[in-house]
């Protein structure tokens, strides 16, 4: 009895809210009796069209006729035969095979006085290079001077180790090692290169030796230069 009592308790206010349903404004059904002007508000709060899915819209099907083109990113066309990834693979694998089976035949080479008439041929001063006016470092520059260079590049070696093993410079003792580093490195320009460098213009010697040396201190330079203005940069 008491169940059944409760099964009518609750069904009677369902009963009665569908029936005050037709009269309450917030209701369903009386959107039909709402002014035009109050349902185009009410939809634009409660629907949004980046939200819906654009049923109309219509799909066009891609035929690719050779899918394996497009594996290998934008290529020109060419008229002549196209070498898919399989021709690849199986060319690869005909190369591993043929190279695990290889035989040496020690017989068939050139001979060891044929072989070396050809690289004394093509050695420079040989009978096939006389046509060439090159000519290598040992024949031009002296044995002294070749000497001196080597110890230029030692030295500026060196103290280019150190420079730029100042970068980062994180700390104050790199920030005075890195200045110190670069005047050294233009006292040897002053003092070492250049009196080497007229001293080769003395022996009218026009290969230039020192570059290459010119070159890395210069970049040494730009280097120490470009940490400078962002050093100054960041104290203004």
């Amino acid at each position: 009895i008491i169940i059944s009592m409760c099964v009518i308790y609750r069904e009677a206010p369902s009963d009665q809210a569908s029936e005050t349903s037709s009269t309450d404004g917030n209701s369903r059904d009386s959107d039909f009796f709402q002014p035009p002007l109050k349902k185009v508000k009410l939809q634009e709060s409660i629907e949004y069209d980046d939200l819906q899915g654009d049923s109309g819209r219509k799909t066009i099907a891609l035929n690719l006729k050779k899918s394996d083109r497009y594996s290998h990113g934008p290529i020109p066309l060419q008229s002549q035969h196209y070498t898919t990834s399989q021709d690849i693979i199986n060319s690869i694998s005909i190369i591993q095979h043929e190279m695990r089976n290889y035989k040496p035949r020690l017989t068939q080479v050139m001979s060891s006085n044929a072989a070396s008439s050809a690289i004394t041929a093509l050695s420079p001063g040989g009978l096939l290079m006389q046509g060439g006016g090159q000519q290598t470092i040992n024949q031009l520059v002296p044995t002294d001077v070749q000497s001196e260079l080597k110890h230029l590049y030692t030295a500026a070696g060196e103290l280019l180790r150190h420079f730029w093993s100042c970068f980062p410079v994180n700390t104050p003792f790199l920030e005075e090692k890195v200045v110190k580093m670069k005047s050294n490195l233009e006292r040897f320009q002053v003092t070492k290169l250049r009196p080497f460098q007229e001293k080769i213009q003395r022996q009218y010697l026009s290969t230039n030796l020192t570059g290459h040396l010119e070159e890395m201190l210069q970049a040494a330079y730009s280097k120490f230069q470009v940490w400078q203005t962002r050093r100054m940069m960041r104290k203004t």
